[in-house]
């Protein structure tokens, strides 16, 4: 939507869990010599700043990113992500999708990047450019809709939307369900928030009154396509039913790759210790549709 800035949540929690499973989604793809297309729906600045205004109001990176760098960790995907994100904390910096992606892509490889807000979409080209990387000041979905097929027929699609809007939910369905048709050979990786009703009004954010159960609905929603496969990957840092707003996230793969979920099981396994809240941390990884 166009109010939403991601500077405010960079590097939180939600970012590491999708941050890991998008790298590990296109080691898969680059484990094949020929190239592939990159989409990303909702591209924000490309780059945060983590002591930005916006993002030590907030400062949601604690709970996130700050609590594993520096970790020694066990764990290969995990180690990967520190290392790559690692380049920018010593700036001061948090990585978005589209900057991650632009590091890990090659020369045979593409990528399109949407951002709809005015001002995001002016850091976004200041942050990325480069050759075979178009960026498009577009709604997301429509713009998904109009730009697919690409000429590649393998490729991934990263939705992250702000979710800022209940109505939003729905526009996944209908969008990933229009698409896949066009183009059923590309990986679908949908983020979205898991939570709970807030306690007390928060006058610096929305209430999430009317979006609890959204996401699961969306879920059951999506679980009534005709997919090969559907893979629901969720983190919880602390116990949906005591908290108030987001509790955790999620990450929903449709046409996930081989063995794609012993990887992120076994990253989960180190990753919910570091990120729990409380005792009441959990992760799940599930098939909601199987091949």
């Amino acid at each position: 939507m166009l109010s939403y800035r991601h500077s405010f949540h960079a590097g939180n929690h939600g970012d590491v869990l999708k941050h890991i499973c998008q790298m590990l989604i296109i080691d898969k793809l680059k484990s094949k010599e020929k190239g592939f297309c990159y989409f990303d729906t909702h591209s924000g600045a490309g780059v945060y700043q983590l002591n930005s205004q916006e993002s030590l109001k907030t400062k949601e990176f604690k709970q996130g990113i700050e609590r594993i760098t520096g970790q020694s960790i066990q764990n290969e995907a995990i180690n990967h992500y520190l290392s790559l994100v690692s380049n920018y904390m010593e700036f001061n910096q948090y990585p978005g999708s589209p900057e991650i992606a632009k590091s890990m892509l090659r020369e045979q490889d593409k990528m399109v990047l949407m951002e709809w807000h005015n001002q995001e979409i002016q850091n976004l080209k200041s942050n990325i450019g480069g050759k075979n990387i178009a960026v498009h000041h577009r709604d997301g979905y429509e713009g998904l809709v109009a730009l697919t097929p690409p000429n590649m027929q393998r490729g991934m699609v990263l939705i992250d939307p702000s979710y800022e809007v209940a109505s939003e939910y729905q526009q996944v369905v209908d969008t990933v369900a229009a698409v896949s048709k066009k183009w059923n050979s590309a990986i679908y990786a949908i983020w979205y928030p898991l939570i709970a009703d807030r306690q007390v009004s928060n006058a610096d954010f929305d209430s999430s009154v009317s979006k609890k159960g959204k996401s699961e609905a969306m879920l059951e929603a999506l679980s009534q396509q005709s997919f090969k496969n559907m893979l629901k990957i969720e983190l919880c840092v602390t116990d949906g039913s005591k908290a108030g707003g987001m509790y955790g996230s999620g990450m929903l793969l449709i046409n996930a790759p081989w063995q794609l979920d012993v990887q992120i099981k076994e990253s989960l396994q180190a990753l919910t210790p570091l990120m729990a809240q409380n005792n009441s941390a959990s992760y799940s990884v599930d098939w909601l549709i199987e091949e």
